[in-house]
């Protein structure tokens, strides 16, 4: 998580957008039975493009451009559940062999393997360029956090066809945001088919509006300086995302951040 706030410039959770995404998160979090959670936190990224991503263990970091693009709260809540739902069923740890893991663990922690935090961090199947993080999911992965996702929106009171309708737009779009989305969050097939077989037989409710607090994030969304991909990786590269979050307070107190590059030399 600490490598996130080195690579990219993140809104303090004092902003009101992060305050919004927190708040919502948490309403989708409430649905799942504590025995079977994790310590879900929720961040947003000063990036344009559309993105989102999960880091092992409950960090969730949702861009700005996500915001501005999606039509209602309910499909920022299927984005935000379908994240969720690639911690709660653990993907990432899932695609690493027992062995592997507990010597790139140890690494990362101790450094005994050498090198860098990035460099070890790919090995586990997460790696940081062009100003995002790529995860290495399947298309069963995507399938699964799609299918979960969809419990999760529905328990929270959201339709759940409104994260097919989120992928639907994404797959409408020629270039830009919806592309980046999608290549890191590889397409299992028809969503929009799988999801309504996910819900035919579940028992109609009347599902949650647009509220006050969308309308306001999406409004406070327009007023954010928002980075490019390019942008953000050029950044990352003169150490400037470390200096500006650590300034604006975006990086949280119990997460460490040091200041090493990569060529072992301090910033």
């Amino acid at each position: 998580m600490g490598e996130v706030y080195k690579q990219m410039p993140v809104l303090p959770d004092s902003h009101p957008l992060t305050r919004y995404v927190q708040e919502l998160g948490k309403k989708l979090v409430a649905v799942i039975p504590p025995q079977n959670s994790w310590p879900y936190r929720f961040h947003v990224v000063q990036q344009k493009d559309v993105n989102a991503f999960a880091l092992p263990g409950g960090p969730i970091f949702i861009n700005v451009g996500t915001i501005q693009m999606v039509h209602n709260e309910a499909e920022l809540a299927g984005v935000m559940a379908h994240e969720i739902s690639h911690i709660y069923m653990q993907h990432t740890a899932k695609s690493i062999p027992k062995q592997q893991f507990a010597q790139i663990f140890s690494g990362v922690l101790g450094a005994v393997l050498g090198g860098s935090t990035a460099g070890n961090l790919a090995r586990l199947g997460i790696q940081f360029g062009a100003g995002t993080v790529l995860l290495k999911y399947s298309r069963a992965d995507e399938a699964q956090a799609d299918a979960v996702g969809a419990i999760i929106m529905y328990k929270a009171g959201y339709n759940p066809h409104a994260l097919a309708a989120f992928f639907e737009t994404l797959e409408g779009q020629s270039g830009g945001g919806g592309v980046q989305f999608l290549s890191n969050h590889p397409n299992p097939g028809n969503r929009q088919a799988a999801v309504s077989r996910e819900v035919e037989n579940w028992p109609p409710k009347s599902y949650l509006a647009n509220s006050d607090a969308f309308a306001s994030a999406k409004q406070e969304a327009t007023n954010v300086r928002a980075y490019t991909a390019q942008e953000i990786a050029d950044g990352a590269k003169r150490g400037v995302w470390l200096r500006y979050n650590q300034q604006n307070g975006a990086i949280p107190r119990d997460v460490p951040v040091s200041a090493q590059s990569e060529n072992g030399l301090n910033r």
